[in-house]
């Protein structure tokens, strides 16, 4: 997904997840403020997350991630991407996450999960708030992460 993205100071910029600029703000953000709020374009991951929807997403602790959760994290051509993990991979001494927009065809190519820049966790529709840290939230984003590594692997099989 695409995203613009809005900093505190008095002039707003916008972002796009091809400019290093979003990746640069968004970890600067995070590491002053816990949390970075910004604006998606496209259609990746409908339909969770709709274009022109906006996202908070907070800074974690890379143990604290976990399958179905949704993230903005830096691709391994230097791009954000905010996908949903479907697993960890464990290589040598390092952890990978493979994500996939719900709306993608194919996986992500896997990065180190060091790649993570923040955890979405809250999403605005419309001017409806969707709070993804509540239990009931975490469960069904858990639940839609294995649903939808579920689909893709019935997808390839076939």
């Amino acid at each position: 997904m695409r995203t613009t993205g809005k900093t505190k100071t008095s002039s707003i910029r916008e972002h796009t997840l091809e400019s290093p600029d979003i990746l640069r703000t968004a970890r600067a953000e995070l590491m002053r403020d816990g949390v970075y709020r910004f604006r998606v374009n496209g259609s990746t991951m409908r339909p969770t997350i709709s274009d022109g929807d906006w996202l908070t997403v907070e800074q974690v602790p890379t143990t604290q991630l976990g399958v179905g959760d949704i993230v903005l994290l830096c691709t391994s051509s230097q791009t954000a991407v905010v996908h949903r993990i479907l697993r960890f991979e464990q290589r040598h001494a390092t952890t990978y996450v493979v994500t996939r927009g719900d709306a993608a065809e194919g996986l992500d190519v896997s990065v180190p999960v060091s790649n993570v820049v923040g955890r979405v966790l809250r999403i605005e529709s419309n001017g409806v708030r969707h709070d993804l840290t509540t239990f009931w939230r975490r469960l069904r984003t858990r639940l839609a992460g294995w649903l939808h590594r579920w689909r893709f692997r019935k997808v390839k099989s076939a």
